[in-house]
C-alpha cells in the first residue's frame, strides 16, 4: 500500500547509502512488493469496491472469500515478483551498478562524491561516493 511505501522506502534509501550500494537494488524490489496485497479485504482500492458492492447481494463477500481466493495470487506474486523484480531492476535500471552520482549528493552530508579512480565491486570508476565518518571513532 501506499502507507507502507511512504514508511519504508526513505529507510530503505538511508540503509543503502550506509551500505554504500545503489539505492534502487533495495528500493526498486520494496516498491513493487508493496502492490502485492491481495489477502484482505481492505488491501488495495478495488477490493474495498468490491466488499461494499456485495453488501447488496444476497450473500455478501466476507474475509475469507478474500483471503482464500487472494492466497494463491499473494504467493505466486511474491515468488515471480522477486525474481524478476530483481532480474528487471538490474537490465532496466542497472541497479546492480556502483552507488550513482544522483544518490551520493542525495545523502545530504552523510556520503562525498569524489573525482578518484578505482575498482568498487569489481567495476572499474573513474569517480566514487565516499562515506565521511563526522564521529572519528576510527
Amino acid at each position: 500500500s501506499i502507507s507502507t511505501a511512504s514508511t519504508m522506502l526513505p529507510v530503505l534509501s538511508a540503509a543503502s547509502v550506509e551500505a554504500m550500494v545503489n539505492p534502487l537494488t533495495l528500493m526498486l524490489p520494496a516498491t513493487i512488493a508493496t502492490s502485492f496485497a491481495f489477502l484482505l479485504p481492505t488491501a488495495t482500492p478495488p477490493n474495498i469496491v468490491v466488499l461494499a458492492k456485495s453488501q447488496d447481494l444476497g450473500s455478501p463477500l466476507r474475509f475469507r472469500d478474500f483471503f482464500t481466493n487472494g492466497l494463491a495470487l499473494t504467493l505466486a506474486a511474491i515468488f515471480a515478483g522477486s525474481a524478476l523484480s530483481c532480474a528487471m531492476s538490474a537490465v532496466v535500471f542497472g541497479a546492480d551498478n556502483t552507488m550513482p552520482r544522483w544518490a551520493c549528493e542525495a545523502a545530504a552530508g552523510s556520503c562525498l562524491w569524489v573525482d578518484v579512480g578505482g575498482v568498487v565491486r569489481g567495476t572499474a570508476v573513474s569517480a566514487q561516493a565516499c562515506i565521511v565518518d563526522l564521529a572519528g571513532d576510527g
